[in-house]
């Protein structure tokens, strides 16, 4: 099942369950999906701003399933992003080209009614227009744009499902499949254990003595150092930093710029096509005479939806949703700037069009006080400029480093405390508690007098090894448990060995006798695959040995199992009757892996892309 689901998620997964989803999440206000978005096409295929939404949240998902939800695409190298999207584009559209080729059709009530059964757009259970409407023109997109791009989603996913479900399977492989994994096995065996044999050995003192004389090397004490270190924290800086006149001021109008220039606008319009036109004239004659009937003979919204030559926003009376100041075309934006919302614009004229628009909505974030923000505007310089003084001592720090000073005299000529710490190991080292630190200290090279620096978030430290104190042998009366620990273990691994052998050759040997408390001796019969009985590592090697044959192996915990397998049975043509139907999914799995190579490489064989305007 996970090489299915690996099938079902990959580059070209059930795209209809990312489609209705609603990804909106990854949906900017500028995925502005109008006649003027221009994204290219694949294979003939038009890109519009809603398949470079949908490419980005499946990108953003797939990244997200591999590295944690915490991941976001920020943190991509440049360009990265843009170039996984564009393959991604690319796949969805290659896959729709084929399916299209094959003239098969899902209609738009079918899309619909798939709409209508996501919880997204319903109430009390119940699908509700007006949230359907609201979420997607919120997001930029058309809702006719929306529900084509489900009926074309859904015709992959019907494709999709058709491919695996066209998995012929032989039925003679899928009961050699079953026969296989759901065979039983008697065994008989021995099994060793190491602790119990290595508790029984008890080694005389003479002995013990002997083997510290002989191992000292197992028996040193770590390495001990003692550091000279100058300490460099940011936040020393911050009682030093005065706050400028004027500052709180100063940042809170930018901050004000920044809100104003991040608000949305939503805007209607009504378009006549030149190419409908025998002149400019003709054209622009048509536009202002809808001009001059709007508010005398007719309401903007209906002048948008019976007079508009652009069909698509005719449908929601010349609605084209927001834009945060670079969606629209710039002559629009240009107009906006000067026009309250509620207001007409004159006729404006495009190369290939003219226009009259209607600013009908803003979203604005509502500024908070400047008390409010006050604390924040100078946290925010505080930290920069203490950040910035840190780095600036850094540098120096480095140039007098470069000049031969010791840390003892950096540290007086750059006015900073110094301090040489205790012989200590890294173990019980506890100047600093951080992780880094130990492992930066411990890393220095102790053959060398030249100091290093080790730069963190908010503190740089420059040290140099002070002192080492090389291991010494530890006395034998301090670590008497630790020798008898070791020599029981090495006489019980002799001792294991010896017995192993023995227990081998006893296997077959019906007169053989077991008089070792240290082994088990027993059998079980009719043992599966996922049985409890034997640790996983051994179950799998008892289902990978012959009939009869005497097999040995160690475990995770120095255990060693002597074992045989004395029968095999296989399942019954019943039982596989029973749960053949169960291992028809199973068993598709590889097929499935192979059909997706299949796939890929035949819908890419002939791809055509001039795929461009991907600033994402």
């Amino acid at each position: 099942m996970d090489a299915l689901r690996s099938f079902l998620s990959g580059r070209r997964l059930a795209i209809i369950g990312v489609l209705l989803a609603i990804p909106f999440v990854f949906f900017g206000s500028s995925t502005f999906g109008t006649v003027f978005t221009n994204y290219g096409k694949v294979n003939g295929l038009i890109v519009s701003a809603l398949d470079v939404s949908v490419a980005v949240n499946t990108v953003t998902s797939r990244l997200q399933q591999i590295y944690g939800d915490d991941f976001t695409t920020d943190t991509l190298e440049e360009g990265l992003l843009n170039s996984l999207v564009r393959t991604e584009i690319i796949s969805q559209k290659a896959l729709l080209y084929q399916v299209l080729k094959m003239n098969t059709v899902v209609s738009e009530d079918d899309a619909k009614r798939l709409i209508m059964q996501n919880p997204t757009f319903q109430t009390d259970g119940r699908f509700n227009q007006e949230i359907f409407e609201a979420t997607i023109r919120a997001n930029g997109i058309l809702p006719n744009e929306y529900v084509e791009n489900v009926q074309n989603s859904t015709l992959v996913n019907d494709f999709l499902l058709a491919i695996s479900d066209s998995n012929f399977q032989i039925e003679s492989e899928l009961e050699s499949q079953i026969k296989l994994i759901e065979q039983e096995r008697d065994v008989e065996f021995y099994k060793i254990d190491f602790n119990s044999l290595k508790n029984n050995i008890n080694p005389s003192l003479e002995s013990a003595l002997s083997y510290y004389d002989d191992n000292k090397l197992l028996f040193m004490d770590e390495e001990k150092r003692s550091f000279e270190i100058i300490s460099v924290s940011q936040n020393e800086f911050k009682d030093s930093i005065e706050i400028p006149e004027g500052f709180v001021d100063s940042e809170y109008e930018n901050y004000l710029e920044r809100i104003n220039a991040s608000k949305e606008r939503r805007i209607s319009h009504i378009m006549v096509d030149l190419f409908n036109y025998e002149s400019r004239e003709d054209a622009f004659n048509a536009i202002k005479s809808i001009q001059d009937r709007i508010g005398n003979e007719i309401s903007f919204e209906d002048a948008a939806s019976s007079l508009s030559e652009d069909l698509v926003s005719a449908e929601m009376e010349g609605d084209l949703g927001f834009s945060s100041g670079d969606s629209f075309p710039a002559e629009f934006e240009d107009a906006l700037d000067e026009m309250d919302i509620g207001d007409l614009s004159e006729i404006i004229e495009l190369d290939e069009s003219l226009h009259i628009i209607k600013f009908t909505e803003e979203n604005k974030e509502t500024p908070k006080t400047k008390e409010i923000m006050k604390s924040q505007f100078i946290n925010e310089l505080l930290e920069a400029e203490s950040y910035a003084l840190m780095l600036d001592l850094r540098d120096e720090i480095e140039d007098l480093l470069l000049n031969g000073l010791s840390v003892e005299a950096i540290a007086n000529t750059v006015n900073q405390e110094f301090i040489v710490t205790n012989p200590s190991t890294y173990k019980d080292f506890n100047k600093f508690d951080r992780i880094n630190v130990k492992d930066f200290l411990y890393g220095i090279d102790s053959a060398s007098d030249f100091a290093e620096i080790l730069e963190l978030d908010d503190e740089v430290l420059l040290a140099s090894v002070s002192e080492v104190t090389e291991p010494s042998v530890l006395p034998f009366d301090s670590i008497t448990d630790q020798v008898f620990d070791r020599l029981r273990e090495d006489q019980a691994n002799l001792e294991i060995m010896d017995l192993e052998r023995e227990l081998i050759l006893a296997m077959d040997d019906d007169s053989y006798a077991l008089e070792n408390s240290n082994v088990l001796k027993d059998s079980f019969i009719s043992v599966k695959r996922g049985s409890t009985l034997f640790p996983q590592d051994i179950l799998n090697k008892i289902f990978s040995s012959k009939l009869n044959s005497v097999e040995s192996k160690k475990t995770f915990n120095s255990d060693i199992y002597i074992f045989k397998v004395n029968k095999i049975t296989k399942p019954s043509e019943d039982f596989i009757n029973t749960v053949i139907s169960e291992y028809e999914e199973f068993s598709s799995t590889t097929s499935l892996v192979k059909l997706n190579l299949i796939l890929e490489k035949e819908i890419n064989k002939k791809i055509r892309d001039n795929i461009k305007n991907l600033n994402i």
